[in-house]
């Protein structure tokens, strides 16, 4: 009976993700056939190898290393232009090598297929199941169980697969079919697809680390790691203990016990080192069944020594491995914990800092209300002292409301995070015991997601000068508006103004005149104090404007005076402007981009008067237009900012609600607080600012 080769497959490196490979070249260059040479010769040196460990009497080969260099052939050219090169020539090496040492040309040439056959199925098999394995191009070791186990399947599955291509040359070769034959063939090359494969893997990702680092100490430790008694035991004195033991004992039961040896490396040593342990001990078991020594050589049947024999060494190789590889598996997770641990506890470290070291004060408590985090601004904001209370005390017992009345436990801003409200700006007294006067805290709360455990974190700002500072403005701002209103004979005036902060960018103004008065009303893009100036400014400039009744005159005069500071400061302002004759009920108006003006009859009825120009600001130029409308005996003029018109809903057809909300309402105090009752004027998003104006009936 001839003998065949065989290739075989690998599987495992890499972890997570391997290195992209670039896209196949339409041809092989002069580094891809150099390495088809290499292996061709490799190939070939193994065949003969194999060749030459025959059993006397038999042609049943002893080994058959060239299934794992088939094997390991294709990985390393995984993905390489002209893919049908390699099985070309790999079946080729090996026919010529079979046909030359004894082997008919007819039983050579499908000895050569069933090898070829074999490694290319179980590459398939690593490159579909372990694809950053086939991707390595054997430059990392097996780094996960599961990769051997692939590698051993696809092994085994690829010589079952070949097996029959290999009975086929027997029956050619003269010899009756016998299943110990495809026995005897599966069981060595796989075998040596493991053995060799894995072993090249190591050699390999030596290599590629080789040429990675320049440090000698660096190559020698990465065989070591600094064990030298294990590595002397696991290397030297186990194959010397093989050789002793083959030498003198021939009962086949006593040679498993040298697996422990293979099990105290798996545990022990890095995988690397325990490729090299399972390929000196396995040589050594292999070399002496060849000499006719140990367990295995007293065995009547030829086969049966190399079937036990090789199933020996696998069992000693995969045992080893899997116990390595799953080491190497869990160091690595230790080690990545322990990474993982350091950076967190870097950035926990850095984090207290930052958060020490804020202006802010920063007051964290759990989903129950304790406090587990609080810098030290937050302890002098609230307490007066950076370290923390002593355990019982509260560091929120000296907050009270603006007004001086305690704060109910259910409206600390914390105990309203903590009931998934996010609180914004929450303006609180804190009186700091020995302090003469009480600071204003703003406080903003948010919850913490219920992944993270819970709890809400609070930001504290000290606001006293600031707010301090914006009361003075509101003041001033509220003196520049109309202290009382007009006596004019047949008309009724009231105006109500909510800014949304301390400062807002709306105005009203009235001014009386001999025969009526002239009633305006201005909103300046934005709120705040920067609107609050521009509002003033704006002010400032129409009452330094000479004749009253001229409503567009005025307004054309005002736009041009302001256009460099309305440019400048990227805002426009709205406004309507209108002189009543108070005798007649006349109502002169120019209106700057506000529409934002009705006549509400006495049945609610309503007519608005649109706007007759852009607002202030927007395109200077055109001389602005006078409209006319008539307000009739008991009519009640409206004006009001766009900060009203959103809290009614937004819409022109919400005006409407104006309407029916004056109707019936005897004074124009009466229609402005109507109006304003359509909003909450509590927590206004903008600027509410109502005007009206009533003819007597």
């Amino acid at each position: 009976m001839t003998t065949e080769p065989q290739a075989g497959a690998g599987t495992g490196m890499r972890e997570p993700a391997a290195p992209r490979l670039p896209r196949a070249r339409r041809r092989p260059s002069a580094g891809d056939l150099r390495l088809v040479l290499l292996f061709a010769l490799l190939n070939a040196a193994a065949c003969l190898l194999g060749r030459s460990t025959r059993v006397p009497d038999a042609e049943v080969s002893l080994v058959w290393p060239a299934a794992g260099v088939a094997f390991l052939w294709l990985v390393v050219r995984a993905r390489r232009p002209w893919p049908w090169l390699d099985p070309l020539v790999l079946t080729v090496s090996t026919g010529v090598v079979v046909a030359a040492t004894g082997a008919s040309v007819t039983t050579a040439v499908i000895g050569a297929l069933a090898a070829t056959v074999q490694s290319v199925v179980c590459a398939w098999v690593v490159a579909r199941r372990a694809p950053h394995v086939w991707a390595a191009r054997g430059t990392q070791q097996l780094r996960r169980v599961q990769d051997l186990w692939w590698l051993v399947l696809g092994a085994a599955l690829s010589s079952v697969v070949s097996a029959p291509l290999l009975e086929l040359a027997v029956v050619v070769g003269g010899e009756p079919w016998s299943w110990r034959t495809s026995l005897l063939w599966c069981a060595r090359n796989t075998v040596a697809i493991i053995g060799i494969g894995t072993l090249g893997f190591t050699l390999g990702a030596w290599l590629h680390r080789r040429s990675t680092r320049h440090s000698a100490h660096e190559r020698i430790e990465w065989w070591t790691e600094g064990r030298g008694a294990d590595y002397l035991a696991a290397l030297l004195l186990a194959p010397l203990l093989y050789v002793v033991w083959f030498v003198q004992v021939d009962w086949l039961a006593v040679v498993f016990p040298l697996i422990g040896l293979t099990v105290w490396a798996g545990s022990r040593l890095p995988t690397r080192s325990v490729v090299l342990h399972t390929t000196l001990c396995g040589g050594v078991a292999i070399q002496l069944t060849l000499a006719g020594s140990g367990p295995f050589a007293e065995l009547p049947d030829p086969t049966a020594q190399v079937a036990i024999a090789q199933l020996y060494v696998g069992l000693v190789a995969v045992i080893g491995l899997a116990l390595a590889i799953a080491r190497d598996e869990r160091l690595r997770l230790v080690a990545d914990l322990q990474t993982a641990r350091d950076r967190a506890q870097e950035q926990a470290t850095l984090l207290a800092t930052v958060v020490d070291t804020m202006s802010e004060g920063v007051r964290v408590v759990d989903a129950t209300g304790r406090v587990v985090v609080r810098n030290p601004t937050a302890g002098l904001l609230l307490t007066g002292r950076t370290a923390p209370d002593a355990e019982g005390d509260s560091d929120l017992a000296h907050l009270a409301r603006l007004d001086g009345t305690p704060v109910p436990e259910a409206e600390l801003p914390f105990r309203r995070a903590l009931a998934g409200e996010q609180v914004r700006d929450a303006d609180l007294l804190v009186r700091v015991p020995g302090a003469t006067d009480p600071r204003i805290v703003t406080f903003s709360a948010s919850p913490l997601p219920a992944a993270a455990g819970g709890g809400a974190v609070t930001v504290l700002r000290d606001v006293t000068a600031e707010r301090t500072e914006l009361r003075r403005a509101a003041q001033v701002q509220a003196s520049l508006l109309p202290s009382r209103a007009l006596d004019v004979p047949g008309l009724d005036l009231a105006a109500r103004f909510v800014p949304a902060g301390s400062v807002g960018g709306d105005f009203y103004d009235w001014q009386q005149v001999a025969d009526g008065l002239v009633l305006t009303l201005a909103d300046v893009m934005g709120k705040g104090p920067a609107a609050a100036i521009l509002a003033a400014t704006t002010r400032s400039v129409l009452h330094a404007q000479g004749e009253l009744h001229d409503v567009a005159g005025t307004l054309d005069a005002t736009e041009r005076a302001m256009t460099a500071d309305l440019a400048n400061a990227g805002a426009f302002v709205t406004m309507f402007r209108a002189y009543v004759d108070a005798a007649d009920g006349q109502v002169s108006y120019t209106d700057a981009g506000h529409g934002l003006s009705l006549i509400v009859g006495e049945d609610g009825s309503t007519r608005r008067l649109s706007a007759t120009g852009l607002p202030l600001g927007i395109a200077p130029g055109p001389d602005r237009v006078t409209a006319r409308a008539r307000l009739g005996p008991g009519e009640l003029l409206v004006t009001f900012s766009d900060g009203v018109l959103d809290a009614l809903g937004g819409s022109l057809g919400d005006l409407d609600q104006v309407g029916r909300v004056v109707r019936g309402t005897r004074t124009a105090e009466q229609a402005a607080d109507a109006v304003l009752s359509l909003v909450d004027p509590r927590h206004p998003e903008d600027d509410l600012t109502v005007v009206t104006l009533r003819r007597a009936a």
